[in-house]
């Protein structure tokens, strides 16, 4: 086994920084790129994940290096050092979903319905690039809040493609159908994978529904007072009907969308990801119309024109000041920022930076209002 430790350099260009942790699937450590100075991640491949198979491993790390997408984690390099393969990859600054959502929820918090939109488009988004690669479809088979992480500005990415497939996955051959299962993630399995049984890009979409059912619900769909956890039991059996999610107007949509995503049979759950973000999108456009409505009635009242005060986040209004810029009214949008004492530096650098220059417009736009009449 190499020795990987601090102030190691490989092939003379990646040195080591720090060990930043282990997993199911490798150890991983910060380091430096030093021929483009840059920061990078490298992870080192157990030999459980090589399973033998160490050629096709180093061949399908490659090709899976050449997926290129916004919100995938960028892989720079596949390297065979000293009989083992590390592989080289853009450092995320910005923490995994899972962290963030327990950090919400230690503060008796949530994510907010209007950032669960923005990270589901950013997931399927990354999804769709995968399972329509030039190489054939990368099947992710290990999606769930710890492999989605952040980079600076707040971007989604998907990562830890370890347990990835190009290409469909067959069934596992066994006279005992469903008495063994294919790789993943503990209480992150579709169905099929429960079962052993023929995988395909369907089985990612599932696991979208679990995640979305989290951001959404803030909670794990399959639960049950009688068990801690039993989500084999809860997925593999006709299940009970999911627990309503309140969306307001777009109730009915969302109730739709996750029954899609996590239905039982492939067959019945989207065709692609692309068909759920089409269906995503119209779900959101009824919420940001609803939004729009509560957020000109904040506009009423900081204008002391109702008297009926209206409460909305600080990613609410910020929001609403972009909706305001889109439909024409710039007044309002001008006034909810200068008027609503929300502390807008708590934004991310992203959202921050589109706020400003959404207040900018709408500033500029009231005033030759103004000025006109």
């Amino acid at each position: 086994m190499a020795e990987l430790r601090d102030g190691v350099v490989i092939k003379e260009r990646f040195e080591l920084l720090a060990h930043v942790g282990t997993g199911g699937f490798g150890s991983v450590f910060r380091g430096k790129d030093r021929m483009l100075d840059r920061e990078v991640a490298i992870k080192r491949l157990t030999s459980t994940q090589l399973g033998g198979k160490r050629d096709e491993v180093l061949d399908e790390a490659r090709k899976i290096a050449g997926l290129t997408h916004p919100n995938v984690v960028s892989v720079f390099d596949v390297i065979d050092y000293e009989h083992e393969l590390l592989i080289v990859m853009e450092f995320l600054h910005g923490g995994t979903l899972q962290d963030r959502l327990r950090e919400l929820s230690r503060k008796g918090a949530w994510i907010d319905a209007l950032d669960s939109f923005a990270l589901l488009r950013g997931i399927l988004s990354g999804l769709q690039a995968a399972h329509s690669a030039g190489v054939g479809p990368i099947v992710h088979r290990d999606l769930k809040p710890l492999n989605i992480m952040f980079e600076r500005r707040g971007t989604p990415k998907l990562t830890d493609f370890g347990l990835a497939a190009i290409g469909n996955v067959a069934a596992i051959e066994t006279r005992n159908p469903g008495k063994w299962e294919h790789e993943g993630p503990f209480g992150y399995k579709s169905p099929e994978q429960l079962r052993g049984a023929a995988i395909d890009a369907r089985s990612d979409l599932f696991n979208v529904g679990l995640i979305a059912y989290l951001l959404f619900g803030a909670s794990h769909p399959f639960t049950d007072p009688r068990f801690l956890f039993d989500y084999k039991e809860m997925v593999l059996e006709p299940y009970r009907a999911l627990p309503p999610i309140s969306l307001g107007s777009a109730s009915a949509g969302i109730a739709d969308f996750l029954g899609h995503l996590l239905a039982t049979e492939p067959k019945d759950r989207f065709a692609s990801a692309s068909e759920a973000l089409a269906e995503l999108d119209d779900i959101e456009g009824i919420c940001r119309d609803d939004l729009l409505e509560r957020v000109l009635g904040l506009c009423d009242f900081l204008k002391g024109t109702a008297t009926q005060q209206i409460v909305l986040t600080l990613r609410e209004i910020a929001e609403g000041i972009c909706l305001c810029k889109r439909s024409g009214f710039y007044v309002q949008g001008t006034l909810l920022y200068e008027k609503s004492g929300a502390d807008f530096s708590q934004l991310s650098p992203a959202l921050r930076e589109s706020l400003e220059n959404d207040y900018g417009f709408c500033r500029r736009r009231a005033g030759q209002e103004v000025e006109a009449d």
